[in-house]
């Protein structure tokens, strides 16, 4: 296996983490239930993870599509922490892989590591490229990562 790249430097980003009132959201886009159902087993069982529907904490479903079926009527949430970072997954939609992280948890080059460790590592699980961008800005990644070439890319032109 080749090993993940050398990771982004804090100092290169951390002006795409400053706290501007919006969350930033890491996409696997396009997805599929089928990648879904590769990464959740990796969720449901992080440490410390969480699951609510409509605020009211609840079992974590056994599968993701029950995740699926209470987004029908409701608004579920899986979160768990990656070092001091809060992870929010909403299961928006099966064809996109999307889940939210609050910049004011990433303020070093550890925090980050941490980051971009799990980024990689849902990467790699489903074999498909991720991108981390400003909230609900896909067009604008400023981090990407390859899961072929084990690869993390920074794109100044997101800012």
């Amino acid at each position: 296996m080749i090993p993940v790249r050398t990771m982004i430097s804090w100092e290169t980003c951390k002006e795409d983490f400053r706290w501007d009132g919006s969350l930033r959201d890491i996409y696997v886009t396009p997805a599929t239930l089928n990648d879904w159902r590769v990464i959740y087993p990796l969720l449901r069982d992080a440490p410390g993870v969480k699951y609510s529907v409509d605020g009211i904490a609840k079992q974590i479903p056994a599968s993701v599509e029950e995740s699926f079926v209470a987004r029908q009527s409701a608004n579920p949430l899986l979160y768990f922490r990656v070092g001091p970072i809060s992870v929010c997954f909403h299961f928006f939609s099966e064809e996109e892989i999307e889940c939210d992280v609050d910049p004011r948890d990433i303020g070093s080059q550890s925090d980050l590591d941490a980051l971009l460790g799990f980024v990689s590592q849902l990467a790699d699980a489903v074999r498909k490229p991720i991108i981390i961008t400003p909230e609900n800005s896909r067009e604008y990644p400023f981090i990407t990562y390859e899961p072929e070439t084990r690869r993390f890319q920074y794109h100044e032109a997101a800012r």
